[in-house]
């Protein structure tokens, strides 16, 4: 994977690239990581291609984690207390209701990997599939024009994880350092690959054999960004069925310059447009912080209006949409005007109203929710979105996703900032709350009511206003669903009484 740079030489996207590099030091790793890629799977005569996973893994250092360098892990407090509602009787269910594919796992859904230590499901959790490096049976091949390529050895459904794309985490400053010093040591090839939040994970030197998967305009792979641990995560899925024999691709989508040289492709696939890459035009220079908010508000705009969401995400969310209950998460009995404060206090990050539109898009912006701890300018933007949505039945499903549980966990993460503390709460208090069980459920009150006697007035009156809001809450009482595997009547079960 090549990196798209401008004149400049600033990341513009990510790139792969197949393409053979110069030999590098090989490590004992490299032996593991070409067993855990080609062991199980029986005689590949039937298979077209020379077995080249030996000599790619030369070329490099193979590691199984990512290694972050000079880069904080932004470890979020959220991830770990919010865990997932599946449930799971080895005795009774079937294994997919483990946080299966097919179950109702919110973690799943919102591209989170469950916590061993709090998911309901215990052991039996099938949403660990990074923590338990559950790959694909793949070779590295000979791709002819395009170097090596990465063949997969057995049939893939849809949604499969083939593997975690990993390599040294470095910050965008060290990037351009590196690729500086690649270019003078005569490396044409690097293996650079965006993540966000001002991070890049470079797997030139060290990294797995994931870092040969071709880019395709036609692909049958999609990159997927997961929160595992509380850190970031590459992960390559299938989107279509593969089989056993097809090369594995997906789409680089990096983006050049208009005065750039252009990369061509040689995919091959019907739909190839010849170069790899679209043009991007330099806009209009801002000032400093300006550009940044613009640039990363643009970004957070893109992917959410993207829509790209799997099959069974969609069909997930739009379920959960119009399942959203009235009676539970009704009229909060309070008027638009009431949120006067909250539209003052994020005005300066707006730039349009640009609220949520869709229950795709509600999906979209909780997985960006998620993997945005401590990253001040994102949230600042996040919260600016929030408060621009005035559909109300949208911003219960973001409820319904744990969408409060983050905002509680953001105002953990800002205990000692009173600026932001303020922008959270007055967030919160635009969400459509009309429950107790919403509120105990999120642990809302527990990170609220301590600042109600805060030394910031603004900051406990916020809270204070909220915790006697919620004070007079009602409390709903719901009928547990039955299991699918239970045929015989649920007793009846006395109702319990209100506190």
């Amino acid at each position: 994977m090549e990196l798209a740079c401008g004149q400049n030489g600033n990341p513009e996207h990510l790139a792969t690239s197949g393409q053979r590099n110069e030999p590098h030091t090989a490590q004992s790793a490299a032996d593991k990581q070409t067993d855990k890629a080609t062991s199980d799977n029986g005689s590949v005569s039937d298979i077209d291609g020379t077995d080249m996973t030996k000599e790619a893994t030369t070329r490099f250092e193979a590691i199984d984690k990512n290694i972050f360098v000079r880069v904080t892990n932004d470890a979020s407090k959220h991830e770990e207390s919010i865990p997932c509602h599946c449930r799971y009787n080895p005795d009774t269910d079937d294994r997919w209701q483990a946080c299966g594919e097919s179950s109702d796992c919110i973690n799943r859904l919102v591209q989170m990997e469950c916590n061993p230590l709090t998911c309901p499901c215990g052991s039996h959790c099938l949403n660990r599939r990074f923590q338990k490096h559950q790959y694909a049976k793949v070779r590295i091949v000979d791709a002819g024009r395009k170097g090596f390529g990465m063949q997969a050895l057995e049939d893939l459904d849809t949604g499969s994880f083939v593997m975690e794309y990993m390599g040294e985490v470095v910050t965008a400053t060290e990037f351009r350092k590196r690729a500086r010093v690649y270019q003078s040591e005569g490396i044409s090839h690097h293996y650079f690959m965006s993540i966000g939040n001002g991070k890049v994970i470079d797997a030139t030197r060290k990294g797995c054999i994931a870092r040969f998967i071709n880019h395709s305009c036609g692909p049958n792979c999609v990159l997927q960004k997961w929160m595992v641990g509380g850190a970031i995560r590459m992960g390559i899925f299938t989107e279509r069925p593969i089989k056993r024999g097809e090369e594995i691709t997906f789409d680089y989508k990096f983006e050049r310059m208009a005065d750039s040289e252009p990369q061509p492709c040689y995919c091959g696939s019907p739909e190839c447009k010849g170069i790899i890459g679209v043009v991007k035009e330099r806009g209009t220079r801002l000032a400093a912080s300006d550009e940044d908010i613009d640039a990363d508000a643009a970004d957070i705009d893109e992917e959410i209006a993207d829509g790209a969401v799997t099959r069974h995400q969609r069909d997930d969310i739009r379920r959960r949409h119009a399942a959203v209950d009235d009676e539970e998460y009704g009229d909060t009995g309070y008027s638009d005007s009431d949120n006067s404060d909250a539209e003052r206090g994020v005005a300066h990050i707006r730039r349009r109203k640009n609220g949520l539109t869709s229950p795709e898009q509600v999906l979209k912006f909780v997985q960006i929710m998620h993997r945005s701890s401590r990253q001040t300018r994102i949230i600042g933007i996040l919260i600016g979105k929030l408060t621009e949505t005035s559909d109300k039945r949208l911003l219960k499903s973001l409820i319904s996703l744990q969408g409060l549980g983050i905002l509680r966990a953001w105002l953990q993460d800002y205990a000692e900032d009173d600026v932001m503390m303020i922008k959270i709460l007055q967030c919160i208090a635009h969400m459509p709350i009309s429950t107790r069980n919403t509120i105990e459920e999120s642990r809302l009150e527990e990170a609220v009511k301590p600042l109600c006697s805060d030394s910031d007035e603004n900051v406990s009156s916020l809270a204070n206003t909220l915790v006697e809001r919620w004070s007079s809450l009602r409390r709903v009482f719901k009928i547990p669903k039955k299991s699918k595997k239970d045929s015989t009547p649920a007793a009846a079960t006395p109702a319990a009484a209100t506190p």
